[in-house]
């Protein structure tokens, strides 16, 4: 599940800008009044009504002319008569307004200046500053799309080196596949080739991408269709040049821009930015409730699991989440200290047909710990990974390094979006569920039919389940 990342990146370049107006607008109103006798100006109505005329001026300029089109390729000049423009169309609406308000009079022309100025210094210092930081720590973010190029060995040099040039502030090219020689070792521009036709598929299911970038002449369209399949059914979006179109596939087509050339991208479902933000905002408002919750718990229960058995009061696991990015998933110890390396002696008798371990009456667990479990306050400590955003409340269960590493193809798609800390798969009957593929398609449908509805129904289904003690959160 995709979003279109110029969306996010307009948002906090306009939410800057915005920051910067407000700044500079009270900070200059402070300057202009706070030696005047009436010292109690901050309950001026007045002062706020002529604010949000700037700020209402500074939005619609941003609606109207989109000034932040092709944010990371400007160069300083061009960014220098960018801000000149945006700040004087702004200018040129607040002295509209305050002219057919008859209000013009009113306004300070040194507050009313002074801001223009201070948001223009504060526009250049921060959009600088900002393009900066985002393209020289994109790999080490999360946020950076994590893109494959497959060409041909005649076109490799010409299309990783536009893609690169295209300065895009989220895509970070990790690899080359060469299609019709095998490169495998030698690099591209620095960027490595990492497998050819035979092995490119192999490839994809055990590498951690975001797209992938298809670029090839006309004679190897048919045998993309398979690979465009089943990519996308890993949940990674393909894109491909656009003079290869008309291709027999059942899934989602656009017309997009990939480092400059035209594209048509293959994928699911997208999530809407104002989707993307609702479900974020709900993440971080459960993810503090949770984490107050967590440190009452904490004092009670931290000393059972250590009077039961000595050791750390949490439990920490690498688990695999969005498009294969490892993380630390955190609980409250409910095993015993040396349980992962008892695993492997348990297996035969594992109850999961497939991808994933259960057993009944399982060994490893402390008696403090079936206690947390069955009434889930073990999961609890997760809501820290949901406000750091390595997880969701709903989503998809995150699985082991282990059984990711034995996925197809197929299983990826569970994890084109965030893992969450309950989902489907938990609040339909835990322990009634013993086939992997059944889940599979449980979340499959989730990811393809999701909604903020339905996410807020598993959450009051999650309640109901764990106050009842049914099979479920976990």
């Amino acid at each position: 599940m995709g979003l279109k990342r110029s969306q996010l990146q307009n948002l906090i370049i306009f939410a800057g800008d915005m920051m910067g107006i407000t700044i500079g607008y009270f900070l200059m109103t402070y300057i202009r009044l706070s030696f005047k006798v009436h010292q109690y100006w901050v309950f001026d109505v007045n002062i706020y009504h002529r604010w949000l005329i700037m700020v209402f001026g500074l939005a619609l300029i941003y609606i109207l002319f989109y000034p932040n089109l092709d944010f990371f390729k400007r160069t300083l000049k061009e960014e220098l008569i960018c801000n000149v423009k945006t700040n004087l169309l702004a200018g040129t609406f607040v002295a509209t307004i305050a002219y057919l308000m008859k209000d013009a009079d009113d306004y300070s022309r040194f507050i009313y200046l002074t801001t223009l100025a201070f948001s223009f210094f504060w526009m250049l210092i921060v959009h600088r500053g900002y393009r900066k930081y985002v393209l020289k720590n994109r790999k080490n973010t999360s946020m950076a799309r994590k893109m494959l190029i497959i060409t041909t060995a005649d076109r490799a040099e010409k299309v990783v080196q536009r893609v690169i040039e295209e300065k895009a502030w989220d895509i970070w090219v990790t690899g080359v596949i060469i299609t019709d020689k095998n490169m495998i070792g030698e690099y591209v521009l620095g960027i490595p080739v990492v497998a050819d036709y035979r092995t490119m598929y192999l490839y994809v299911t055990r590498s951690v991408l975001d797209e992938v970038f298809i670029h090839v002449p006309t004679s190897e369209i048919s045998p993309m269709d398979m690979i465009i399949q089943n990519v996308e059914d890993m949940g990674i979006k393909v894109n491909m040049n656009i003079d290869l179109f008309d291709m027999n596939i059942n899934i989602s087509k656009a017309l997009d821009k990939v480092g400059g050339y035209y594209a048509v991208t293959f994928t699911g479902k997208e999530m809407s930015l104002r989707m993307l933000i609702a479900k974020r905002v709900l993440d971080i408002l459960g993810g503090l409730v949770g984490l107050f919750i967590t440190g009452i718990a904490t004092l009670i229960v931290g000393p059972l699991i250590k009077l039961e058995s000595p050791g750390p009061i949490f439990f920490s696991q690498k688990r695999v989440g969005r498009n294969g990015r490892i993380f630390k998933i955190y609980k409250f110890r409910s095993m015993y200290v040396d349980a992962e390396e008892r695993k492997k002696e348990l297996m035969k008798q594992n109850e999961m047909n497939g991808l994933m371990f259960k057993m009944k009456d399982d060994p490893r667990i402390t008696k403090i710990g079936k206690f947390i479990r069955k009434t889930s306050i073990d999961e609890l400590p997760q809501f820290w990974n949901v406000l750091k955003g390595d997880m969701s409340l709903v989503g998809t269960r995150p699985p082991t390094v282990d059984e990711f590493e034995q996925y197809d193809g197929y299983h990826k798609k569970r994890l084109s979006m965030t893992p969450g800390l309950t989902g489907v798969w938990q609040v339909s009957g835990r322990s009634d569920i013993t086939d992997f593929e059944e889940i599979v398609n449980m979340d499959v449908d989730y990811i393809d039919n999701w909604s903020l509805k339905r996410d807020i129904e598993i959450l009051f289904k999650t309640v109901q389940v764990v106050l009842s003690n049914e099979s479920g959160a976990r």
